[in-house]
């Protein structure tokens, strides 16, 4: 067989198998293996002592530092030394183990842990942490009564961030006379601010109030405590907020 056709042979073969795989890959598609940790299930949720070290002892070389929520597994009892913090010994991953502060950790089974978190989502100021923290707190502790209250922090500390959001975006954004695109409404470029993806990933989403030109929460925590918790005190409250933001969206 001659060169030319060879090659030409060959590139039409990797086409049809380029395709065939791809086509292969849309209709049965590859499912991802669970990773599985070893231990008793618990949670990272305070940053400020989340460092995985290789001893029990607040001194021992550092592992690595544990991101909050990243899962890990308790593999045996605690410790502590005469006059330092208790320790667990984790599993963060199949090849690595260390020691961790136990007030770093929320084990979901514990009550106790649910209420060293929601004291520390109570505590914390910056309102991106104190919102991670509580979406945290209401997925890990799900069905329990501090969930509906985990939510409602949720959606008022949404609601504040919205204003900051709002005038970030607008200096962002610019003046509306100015927008080079005619055809794409001010909503389009105040709601694709750089500022709003890490609230995004988390779940919360805003949408634009075109008359006071402001991003405003879209009140899903309140949707969520209405469906799942109808009947706790936080409830009632959520309602109310859900009515204030509906009319904040209604046209004029």
């Amino acid at each position: 067989m001659k060169r030319p056709y060879f090659a030409a042979l060959c590139a039409v073969f990797i086409v049809v198998t380029f395709l065939f795989t791809a086509d292969f890959a849309q209709t049965f598609p590859i499912k991802k293996r669970k990773k599985t940790i070893p231990g008793q299930r618990a949670i990272v949720y305070d940053e400020r002592l989340s460092a995985l070290r290789t001893q029990p002892d607040i001194k021992a070389d550092l592992v690595s530092r544990l991101h909050r929520d990243r899962e890990v597994g308790i593999i045996g009892p605690p410790r502590s030394t005469s006059n330092g913090p208790v320790f667990y010994p984790v599993a963060v991953s199949r090849n690595m183990r260390g020691w961790i502060i136990a007030e770093a950790l929320a084990r979901p089974q514990q009550g106790q842990d649910a209420a060293r978190m929601m004291s520390l989502i109570e505590d914390t100021k910056d309102e991106f942490g104190r919102a991670r923290l509580a979406r945290l707190c209401a997925d890990q502790y799900r069905g329990k009564e501090l969930a509906p209250r985990a939510l409602l922090i949720l959606g008022q500390t949404a609601e504040q961030a919205a204003n900051k959001l709002s005038r970030d975006a607008r200096n962002r954004v610019g003046d509306p006379e100015e927008i080079p695109n005619k055809h794409l409404s001010e909503r389009a470029y105040m709601l694709n601010y750089v500022g709003l993806d890490r609230y995004n990933k988390l779940g919360i989403t805003f949408d634009y109030d075109e008359v006071k030109e402001r991003l405003i929460y879209d009140g899903a925590a309140y949707r969520e405590i209405l469906k799942y918790y109808p009947r706790s005190p936080e409830a009632a409250e959520a309602r109310l907020h859900l009515e204030k933001l509906k009319q904040s969206l209604s046209p004029p």
